[in-house]
């Protein structure tokens, strides 16, 4: 099939931020939008609207799912996503290509996630961290949830079933080594037998799935085919235009293959061969789709609100480093595993966005014992100035954010 259309890169660039609810809605947007920003149920929408949001434990400002949402609401407050996860249960935490929060009406699909990963057809490399713990171990700790309801790992003797992680040995390991019982529920987690039903501190409490997720979800099934539909449609609709790699990574619901045969047998049945324009003004020369009646609303994609906004690394709009860098320009790379001495920018570097570019990013850190935010280091992109009026809405940001993070001040300006 022919291509259909192009959109221009900044027609993209601001479809792209609108799909990421960081822009007004498209015309005719079919996306989710939250309602009221004043209340925990506007949580429920961004999500929906997201796909998903990464959850990391990271808190060198902020956890990764209280920022991105922050970065879209600056009336969110954390104790908001804890609401709509332990008490109203309209959303759940899953996988996709990491711990992620999911909406909870997504379960029924995601029966089809669970049994991809039992077989590791997803995430392979788990095979060796999971081969530790037996069949038994894992029967035996699902007995125990079903009989004593919700259980964290450390309710189970550690001195009796120290988890054997390829011969490393927990006193020189210089790291805590999981014990059986916290990888045997990580398993069960990862499967759908158990779910998060609630977190004190950073350790989940797990129960059976069927007493976590609401009835109407957790009793839902749906065939094979209509998930593959379904993943396919949500990742692209999201995506905008995407090639059928990227549509399968969006998740990591389906293999590139499924993706690919979607996509054929889909186009010209509400799904249209169309390119995007790239940063360096060249298109993909793979096959890009998009969804046949999201392309005009695309090609109309209002103007990004011109205020500066702090983006967290793990952030769904630059989740795909290589795609953030030939849409936008900007390469970005996360350095938190790189050696101090070998870091290009710093360890929790934030991408600086300014209407529909990225202009820079700035390497900062939450201190609460001495009750400040400290600005590290700031970079600039090539060509960008900067202005007063730059600076200014900088550390008004920077001030947002410190408050967000409960700390009193900003430093290092």
């Amino acid at each position: 099939m022919d291509t259909a259309a192009t959109l221009s890169n900044r027609a993209f660039r601001r479809a792209l931020l609108s799909l990421n609810g960081l822009a007004p809605p498209l015309p005719d947007d079919p996306l989710p939008s939250p309602e009221s920003t004043a209340s925990p149920e506007w949580v429920d929408g961004m999500v929906r609207r997201l796909g998903f949001v990464q959850v990391d434990a990271v808190s060198a400002v902020e956890r990764a799912q209280h920022q991105i949402l922050f970065s879209r609401n600056p009336r969110y407050r954390q104790g908001w996503l804890d609401h709509r996860l332990e008490e109203a249960r309209t959303l759940f935490e899953g996988w996709t290509h990491d711990a992620a929060i999911l909406p909870s009406e997504f379960f029924p699909y995601w029966r089809h996630y669970f049994e991809r990963f039992r077989k590791y057809e997803v995430h392979p490399s788990y095979k060796r961290y999971f081969d530790g713990v037996s069949e038994q171990d894992v029967a035996s700790v699902l007995r125990r949830v079903r009989e004593d309801g919700p259980l964290r790992p450390r309710d189970f003797d550690p001195k009796k079933a120290q988890y054997d992680w390829a011969g490393v040995d927990p006193a020189t390991a210089g790291f805590a080594v999981p014990t059986v019982a916290k990888v045997a529920m990580e398993y069960l987690w990862r499967v759908g037998k158990l779910a998060v039903a609630r977190r004190k501190g950073r350790e989940k409490v797990y129960d059976l799935a069927e007493r976590v997720l609401p009835a109407e979800h957790h009793g839902r099934k749906v065939k094979r085919s209509e998930y593959i539909d379904w993943a396919c449609r949500q990742a692209l609709r999201r995506l905008g235009v995407a090639t059928p790699a990227q549509i399968a990574r969006f998740f990591y619901a389906v293999s590139t293959e499924e993706a690919t045969r979607w996509c054929e047998r889909s186009a010209g049945a509400g799904v249209v061969r169309a390119q995007a324009e790239l940063a360096d003004r060249s298109s993909t020369s793979a096959p890009t789709y998009a969804i046949t009646d999201q392309l005009d609303s695309m090609a109309a994609a209002p103007a990004a609100p011109r205020r500066l906004r702090l983006i967290n690394p793990f952030d769904p709009l630059i989740h795909d480093r290589q795609r953030t860098q030939r849409v936008f320009g900007f390469e970005y790379a996360l350095e938190i595993f790189v050696p101090a001495k070998k870091r290009k920018y710093g360890y929790y570097v934030l991408p600086i966005l300014e209407g529909e570019r990225f202009t820079g990013r700035v390497d900062v850190k939450a201190d609460r014992k001495a009750g400040v935010l400290r600005v590290i280091a700031l970079y600039w992109e090539p060509g960008i100035k900067r202005t007063p009026r730059r600076s200014e809405q900088l550390e008004r940001e920077l001030r947002r954010l410190s408050d967000f993070c409960g700390v009193a001040d900003v430093t290092g300006l």
